[in-house]
C-alpha cells in the first residue's frame, strides 16, 4: 500500500502521497459515516466523469484522511482543464450544460456540499492543483492548520505544523 501509517496515530506524514480509489477505500472506510460519506463522494466524482469533467488528478484532503471516526465530508480539489470544460459543453444537452455549471461555480460549493457530503475546489492547470497542495498540507496563507475540534478530535490530538495529503491520477471511466 502506498499511503503510509499516521506517524502520530492520527496524521499522514507530510507530503502528498499518490496512491488508488481503492487503497483509499482499504485504509479509510473504518466506520459506517465514512462508508456514507465516500458513497456520496463518488456518486459526486461519477456526475463529473457523466457530464465530461473527467477530473485528471484529485487531491483527497480533510478529516477524512486523518483518523477521525466520523469526518463532516470528504474535502477534495479536482484538476479539471479549461479545454475539459470546453469540449464537455460542446457534446451535451442543455440540461447537462446547467449541470457543469452549477457543479463549475464556485458560489455553489456549499450546497454541493450539502447534497454530496464533499467539498470540492476546482483547479485548472497543474500549479493550481499543486497550491491547493500546499494549502492542504500547511494551512495556506495562515501558515497553520486548522485546530483541533474539541467535539469530534480525542483530547490528545496535537495539530502538526504540516501533513499529508492523497493524491489519485484518474484515467478515465466511472469510479
Amino acid at each position: 500500500m502506498s499511503i503510509p501509517d499516521f506517524f502520530d496515530n492520527y496524521h499522514l506524514p507530510d507530503g502528498v502521497h499518490e496512491c488508488t480509489i481503492e487503497e483509499i477505500e482499504q485504509r479509510f472506510l473504518f466506520s459506517q459515516k465514512r462508508r456514507e460519506l465516500w458513497k456520496l463522494f463518488k456518486q459526486m466524482l461519477n456526475r463529473l466523469i457523466g457530464l465530461g469533467l473527467q477530473p485528471s488528478a484529485i487531491l483527497i484532503d480533510g478529516s477524512f484522511v486523518t483518523g477521525r471516526s466520523e469526518p463532516g465530508d470528504v474535502d477534495f480539489a479536482a484538476l479539471i482543464k479549461p479545454e475539459t470544460v470546453m469540449e464537455a459543453m460542446q457534446t451535451i444537452d442543455d440540461h447537462d450544460k446547467g449541470a457543469i455549471m452549477l457543479f463549475m461555480s464556485p458560489e455553489n460549493q456549499v450546497p454541493l456540499r450539502n447534497l454530496f457530503g464533499a467539498h470540492l475546489l476546482l483547479a485548472d492547470n497543474e500549479d493550481s492543483l499543486s497550491s491547493w497542495a500546499d494549502f492542504f498540507r500547511t494551512g495556506g496563507v495562515n501558515g497553520r492548520l486548522r485546530e483541533r475540534d474539541k467535539e469530534r478530535d480525542p483530547d490528545w490530538v496535537i495539530i502538526p505544523s504540516a501533513k499529508g495529503i492523497l493524491k489519485v491520477y484518474l484515467d478515465g471511466g466511472e469510479i
